[in-house]
């Protein structure tokens, strides 16, 4: 098998796994994770049950991918960022394509409570966030410190996630009507102010 065959099957490989992935997001956001079989997301992207196991080993494997690529999104933002802004403010700007999907899409609110109501889920995805964070975050740390400089971005990355967090359980509280973004600026420049 060539390098040019084994490509052509790793990108069909990847993409039935997004298909699945899309799938599931779909019927966990419609009518909830508990609820939602393995059979109904394998139906849903067109596959067969035992097909479904080839990609993935459970259905909490399929909501972690999906929770993992938007950490992918933010690491890849902020590496896009200017050198020059300071680490605490890069971060916060790195978290603006999230943001802007809580803005745009009506299904938002839906994925932050399902990620509230499966606590494990999202303790991997912190882990699979702040690993990707912190290593896009590392270059922007000062190179006299560089002993220290992977302590120090997992630091500020588990900070700026954990003040995301804060404002995500705000921002779906029945009362609070301010953008997500307002609130996880606030809670930001709580922790040190932005810039």
């Amino acid at each position: 098998m060539d390098a040019q065959e084994m490509s052509l099957r790793e990108r069909t490989r990847r993409a039935v796994r997004t298909e699945i992935v899309d799938a599931a997001m779909s019927l966990f956001l419609s009518q909830g994770f508990e609820t939602t079989t393995v059979e109904e997301i394998a139906q849903a992207a067109g596959i067969s049950r035992r097909s479904y196991f080839r990609y993935f080993a459970s259905k909490e494997e399929a909501f972690a991918e999906a929770l993992a690529s938007i950490g992918q999104t933010i690491a890849k933002t902020l590496t896009g960022h200017s050198a020059e802004e300071p680490p605490w403010t890069a971060l916060r700007r790195s978290f603006d394509p999230l943001l802007e999907q809580a803005t745009t899409d009506p299904n938002a609110k839906a994925l932050g409570r399902l990620m509230l109501e499966r606590p494990a889920l999202q303790q991997g995805k912190d882990a699979a966030w702040q690993t990707k964070i912190a290593t896009a975050l590392m270059p922007r740390l000062p190179v006299s410190d560089a002993t220290n400089a992977s302590l120090r971005a997992q630091s500020l990355t588990a900070a700026a996630i954990a003040c995301l967090h804060t404002a995500q359980e705000q921002w779906l509280s029945a009362d609070e009507h301010r953008a997500l973004s307002t609130l996880l600026d606030i809670t930001m420049d709580a922790v040190h102010p932005l810039t």
